[in-house]
Formats: structure tokens, sequence, C-alpha cells
């Protein structure tokens, strides 16, 4: 059977598939980036929590809800600094010499005024096969200043080439989860209406703090909503919100909603930007009651376009969050320079081969 073909023209095809630019830099992994093929099936989607699946509509509270006057950020970077190869028997060992940094935004919204009230760095070796390597010092050379302490040693049993990356990542949240703990214990600084904003998704860890705990997730990799759930994710405008929904596995649940964010002076449609431009998840841990779980999703639609960027000032505006952007940067020179600790690694390892002659 021959089927008769048109050529489609140039803004017919530009409008049939709907292609709209990303404005993110190319120098980030895109906000969006959902493969059909990687989403677990596991997980469970329930879209019934707020209301039914025939009430779905955008959400905004007509009276703007009581707002709490500080709100902890809390982020953390990773950098693998060098990757190795090792050997046993006829077995290659993967690892990596790598540093994370953590660190707080305290907002005091009363007094406009925000101040980076923690930042932690570690060095770490990680390696895989259960292999945990002895804490080491890089000797500074002669033209440098201060010695480099990797004295943080992890392993995993498995050993893939990616493991060493994996143990780093799962490093990098757990001191999150730390400082948050810690810093909620302080009475002094921590009030107790304070909303704490960790960036990047719960992952099911539990938050053992007296305090409202969101994870604020600005990249997609995953399609939890479906049908018309999804148009209703689509057609959000700044400042509104889905219903909540509880995504469920074996590691336990979240409950999550999705808002966009950004500012109402830049119009995407006008510019072009697609019609995910600006969509946020926000989780919220699994075991919260359902009016504490709206009074939540109620303020982060207040909240959160209030600190959203702009693209004149960050190249992942409006999804990442002004002053998470601002604790990105002093993470990121405290961590050091990315080219120097790499070649003094590189000579280490190269010496250590040459004396193993």
């Amino acid at each position: 059977m021959v089927t008769n073909l048109v050529k489609p023209t140039v803004e017919s095809f530009w409008n049939e598939y709907n292609i709209r630019l990303e404005p993110w830099s190319i120098g980030y992994d895109a906000p969006v980036s959902i493969n059909p093929e990687e989403i677990p099936t596991n997980d469970k989607i329930n879209t019934e929590v707020e209301v039914s699946n025939a009430q779905w509509q955008p959400i905004r509270a007509a009276i703007a809800p009581e707002l709490p006057n500080q709100i902890l950020f809390i982020d953390g970077r990773l950098r693998l600094d060098a990757r190795f190869l090792g050997r046993s028997d006829d077995e290659i060992l993967y690892g990596a010499f790598a540093t994370i940094a953590v660190g707080a935004v305290l907002v005091d919204r009363v007094k406009s005024r925000a101040k980076c009230i923690a930042t932690e760095i570690k060095r770490i070796i990680a390696m895989g096969g259960n292999l945990t390597a002895p804490p080491t010092v890089i000797p500074c050379p002669i033209s440098g200043r201060g010695d480099l302490k990797y004295d943080y040693c992890l392993t995993n049993s498995n050993n893939e080439p990616d493991t060493p990356s994996q143990i780093v990542q799962s490093a990098m949240l757990d001191e999150e989860l730390r400082i948050a703990n810690e810093l909620s214990l302080n009475k002094e600084l921590i009030h107790e209406d304070t909303l704490i904003v960790r960036d990047g998704p719960l992952l099911y860890r539990v938050y053992q703090t007296p305090f409202a705990t969101i994870g604020y997730v600005k990249t997609m990799g995953k399609a939890y909503l479906k049908g018309e759930n999804a148009q209703i994710m689509r057609s959000l405008k700044v400042g509104e919100r889905t219903p909540i929904f509880r995504i469920a596995n074996t590691h336990g649940s979240n409950l999550s909603w999705y808002l966009r964010s950004g500012s109402k002076d830049l119009n995407y449609k006008k510019l072009g930007y697609h019609d995910l431009h600006g969509i946020i998840r926000i989780d919220l841990d699994g075991g919260l009651d359902l009016a504490h779980a709206k009074a939540i999703a109620d303020q982060s639609t207040y909240l959160i376009p209030q600190y959203a960027s702009h693209p004149s000032r960050d190249p992942r505006a409006p999804q990442n969050l002004t002053p998470v952007g601002a604790l990105e940067k002093e993470l990121g020179r405290r961590m050091g320079s990315r080219e120097l600790i790499s070649r003094r690694l590189r000579d280490f390892l190269a010496k250590s081969a040459i004396n193993s002659l």
C-alpha cells in the first residue's frame, strides 16, 4: 500500500510538533529530560489525595495564607575531581577523588535579609568493590598553598563505572540531612514557623526536624502525571499549583504537587518558550496529614515565585531559586579550582605509578 506523503511547510512543521525554545543555558542539564524507558514501573501514583480526578483544576488560594517569617534553604554541590581505576587480580576497581560542599541560607522575611549560616566542605575517596581507600594527603606543590586532604573514604559492594558518583551523591544528600537536623536544634537561630527548603527531591529520607521540610525539584526526569492531569499541569499560570498527589513505592511515599514559578511580567508563551517552562515539583513527607500538607502547598504558590530567579541574572531561571543560586556560587568558591585540583591529582597518581616500578 502506497501512502501519499505531503511534505510539510516550514511553518507547519514547527507548529505541528509544538517545538518551542528551552531558555536554560546549554551548559546545564535540560530541566525536562523525560525518557519513558527509564521511568520506574514500581512508582504508584494516587491523584485523588486532595480532590477527585473530576475536580482536577489549577489551585491558588483566593486569600493569601499566613506565611512563615523564616525560610531555611539547604543545598549541596558535588564534583568528581578525578576518576581512577584499580585492580584486584583480574577485576577492575572503579574509584574517584571527589569534593562535596553543603550549605544553608537563612532568609528572614520580616527584615528582608538573607545570610549564609553554614558551609561545609569534604574531600572524598569513593571506591567500589567494598574496598576502602586510606585517608590520603595530596602534597602541596612548591608554588602552591596548603595540602589537599581526602580523609572521608567511602565504599560500596557495587563495582560499576558509575558506582563512585553514586557513592558521592548519597554522601552529599546525607550531609544535607545532617545540616538540616543540626540547624533545627538551634532555637536561638531557627524560629518555630521556619520552612525548610531542600534543593532536590526528598528521596524518602526522613527529616527528623520539628519543622516542615519540602523538596524543591527544578528538573523533570519522570512523567508522574498522565492525560488530563498532565494537561492541567501544563496550563498552570504563575503562582498556581496542581492538586496534591502521592508518589509511593517500596521505599516509602511522598506527597507532591507541581506549580509554575517565575515572574508574571514575563509571558513564556509570547517569548516562545515551551509549556513546561517554570514548572517545578515540590515534595513533602508522605506521612504528613493532609490539612498540614495543603497549608504548605498553598504557601508555596505565594513563596516560590517570590524567590524565582530572573533570566538576566541566572541561566536556569526561573526554576533556580535566587538564595540557592547565591549559595551555589559560595559553595563553588569554597570547593577550590577544579583545574588546579585535577592537575595535582594527576601529578600525585603519576608519581605513585613511577614509585611502584
